[in-house]
């Protein structure tokens, strides 16, 4: 099975940036950060999308909600789960994305997670359902089994860091296959953050790199048919 690289930055790096990344780092997808959301007020790449599509790219909608602990927003609750996932459907369709398409709700926590952390996921994960959007969740490869257990419709991209801090990438990048993780039903991985990628004589930095199962983690379904004998 084929597997698919893919960059993901927090503030959009510029035209330029995601052209040279798409042909030079044979880049499929790029996160795509929907805003202004709870724990992440930038905007940047909310009027890309169709430029991004334009050069070939999938994407790996992200929403960065509530959170445990560090920057950001720490409301935790039912009611917030609930009105977080509408915000995020809405900011999806803002994005110019199709109604089915996967969003991502962002947890940056490690172990242990407060039990309120799993009411307020399972409260978006319905929010976003019911708004017609796909849930998905962005968590550590050693937190994914317990979300899905609270509701196991979302669907799991991990990380799991093999490269960290300023490691330095020129093309060809590695692309490790998700479902080797750890948590074996990934079906996107984060295998790098805060590093570099060297882009001719650009550098995007910092940046995190994924690899997914197919080109577009944003479209329903993530695992594709085989082909027909």
């Amino acid at each position: 099975m084929p597997v698919f690289l893919g960059l993901d930055t927090a503030t959009y790096p510029g035209d330029n940036v995601m052209k040279l990344a798409r042909a030079q780092a044979n880049i499929a997808f790029t996160g795509f950060y929907l805003g202004p959301a709870p724990s992440h007020p930038d905007a940047g790449f909310m009027k890309k999308r169709a430029l991004l599509s334009g050069l070939g790219y999938g994407f790996a909608p992200v929403y960065v909600g509530q959170q445990q602990s560090g920057p950001g927003s720490h409301v935790l609750t039912t009611k917030q789960g609930t009105a977080d996932g509408k915000n995020a459907a809405a900011l999806m369709q803002q994005a110019g994305f199709p109604a089915s398409a996967v969003v991502y709700l962002d947890i940056e926590t490690g172990p242990p997670v407060v039990p309120a952390f799993f009411d307020y996921y399972v409260a978006w994960v319905q929010a976003v359902v019911g708004a017609g959007c796909t849930p998905g969740v962005y968590c550590s490869h050693l937190l994914a089994a317990q979300f899905l257990a609270h509701d196991s419709r979302a669907i799991p991209w991990v990380f799991q860091l093999k490269f960290s801090n300023g490691h330095v990438f020129s093309p060809p990048v590695p692309a490790p296959d998700p479902s080797q993780s750890s948590f074996s039903g990934a079906k996107v991985l984060q295998f790098a953050q805060n590093c570099t990628l060297l882009l001719g004589g650009t550098q995007l930095k910092p940046v995190d790199l994924d690899t997914a199962l197919v080109p577009d983690p944003s479209v329903v379904p993530l695992i594709e048919p085989p082909n027909p004998a």
